[in-house]
């Protein structure tokens, strides 16, 4: 092989994923304050982002007494404005970009009867300069759609942010390969994807397709999760993660795409820096170029022809 270009270096931007533990509460404001612990050490390792999982706030149903799932969509709404109001003061204060995992809210007033209430899984993302971004979860798991009384968001978006293009998919949402392809074509360099699982094959299903759609995008995905037990609280009563921050398996990126990960179902953080010249230069100067030599095309000559058959 002829000699490699050379890669030209820039101030990185540190991001963290947070394996963020769950237990039974003695206060709400245990809640807050254990919250803002991994927050300070995100801010010391220099992040300027922090990701945290979904259901976030599902930890504080273990102050209430046991609830159905639609009684807990309410337990949690009801924190909401304390939620927003707690996240943005922390993002203004430390200059940090904070996905606040995702919360579970009420869009619209209840009736009389208790119908029509629209509750979304949405995640949350504040900026220092007081914007706040938000995304819903597009793919409800089988669970969801069942015993939950949530509504499928119907949205792909990117935000622009000072690390770079930014796409959020929430935990089942990675599992599609369509919704990051949608959010790459946007020009999306880093996915953010919250994620709760209760169970070692959930983590490894949206573990293995973080690095998938990482690879196939050549972009950086961030995977956070919820770890440990919370018993008697049906909704959120363990937790299976290990955090990671991913990058295509190619140059300049160690072979296995593994940027960071955290200790297995720990308590802890995965920090790396996310270069985005090191990803223009994986993108022009690789082995591979998946994200460029796709066939369109064909594949859609292909899926009407199979349509027609």
């Amino acid at each position: 092989m002829g000699k490699q270009p050379k890669l030209k270096q820039q101030k990185t931007s540190t991001v963290s994923a947070v394996q963020f533990t769950i237990g039974p509460l003695q206060s709400e404001s245990a809640f807050w304050t254990k919250v803002r612990t991994y927050i300070s050490r995100a801010c010391y390792l220099g992040s300027r982002l922090i990701v945290f999982p979904e259901y976030l706030t599902g930890q504080l149903l273990s102050l209430h007494p046991p609830a159905t799932n639609a009684e807990a969509c309410e337990i949690m709404h009801g924190y909401t404005e304390t939620y927003k109001r707690q996240f943005a003061g922390w993002s203004r204060e430390t200059g940090m970009m904070i996905l606040a995992g995702t919360h579970i809210h009420r869009e619209g007033a209840p009736t009389n009867d208790g119908s029509a209430l629209h509750y979304y899984n949405e995640a949350f993302l504040f900026l220092p300069d007081g914007r706040l971004h938000r995304h819903k979860k597009v793919h409800l798991t089988p669970e969801e759609q069942r015993t939950w009384p949530l509504l499928a968001g119907d949205r792909f978006e990117t935000i622009d942010t000072p690390l770079g293009r930014v796409g959020i998919q929430i935990c089942y949402d990675i599992e599609f390969p369509e919704g990051v392809r949608l959010q790459a074509d946007q020009g999306a360099e880093l996915i953010l994807c919250p994620s709760y699982t209760d169970a070692a094959a959930g983590y490894y299903r949206v573990r293995h397709c973080s690095q998938a759609r990482a690879v196939e995008n050549q972009l950086y995905v961030a995977l956070s999760g919820l770890v440990g037990q919370m018993p008697g609280v049906a909704q959120v009563d363990e937790g299976y993660c290990q955090a990671g921050i991913f990058a295509p398996c190619d140059r300049p990126f160690p072979p296995n795409g593994v940027l960071a990960q955290g200790p297995v179902n720990r308590s802890g953080l995965a920090t790396a820096a996310a270069d985005l010249e090191k990803l223009r230069y994986n993108r022009t100067e690789g082995a591979v170029a998946p994200f460029y030599d796709r066939r369109p095309e064909l594949y859609r000559q292909a899926a009407a022809a199979h349509t027609s058959q």
